[in-house]
């Protein structure tokens, strides 16, 4: 049976080296607030808790784009909601009666390095997209030019 338009499959893109250091980077991050800031919270107001479970579940996530697991459109909506539940966690803290001086610095230090390793990595994503899409519309024209070639 012949076929006549035999396509590739699609590739997933992967994330870069860069990505998967980014993602290192916020785990990191992430373990020293769990250890730092979350354990004496639940220690004091146990249902903080139920409020923590996003945020495990986008450590582990955080974890899959380390290991390269993960396409860049997962990896995008996984920083989407990282940045998202960064905002919620600082809401949350500054409902708390009354931290303490070294929680007040350890969380604007962990909320800005946080916030900078998900700028950074969202950055880099739109980066690669917008090359890749540069890159897939230079190849078009570079098949319509053999295309009209091959005509003559």
């Amino acid at each position: 049976m012949p076929t006549s338009h035999l396509h590739p499959q699609s590739v997933v893109p992967k994330l870069s080296r860069l990505g998967r250091g980014l993602a290192g980077a916020q785990v990191l991050k992430e373990t020293m607030s769990i250890v730092f800031l979350g354990l004496p919270l639940v220690k004091e107001e146990p249902l903080v808790l139920l409020s923590a479970l996003p945020g495990v579940i986008l450590y582990l996530l955080h974890w899959q784009l380390v290991l390269g697991r993960a396409g860049r459109i997962f990896a995008a909506m996984v920083w989407a909601f990282t940045l998202v539940d960064e905002l919620w966690g600082l809401f949350l803290f500054k409902e708390l009666e009354s931290p303490t001086r070294g929680q007040i610095r350890m969380l604007h230090w962990s909320y800005f390095l946080g916030l900078g390793i998900i700028l950074l990595a969202l950055g880099e994503l739109g980066w690669r997209w917008q090359r890749h899409r540069a890159k897939a519309r230079r190849n078009v024209h570079h098949h319509a030019l053999l295309s009209a070639r091959s005509r003559r």
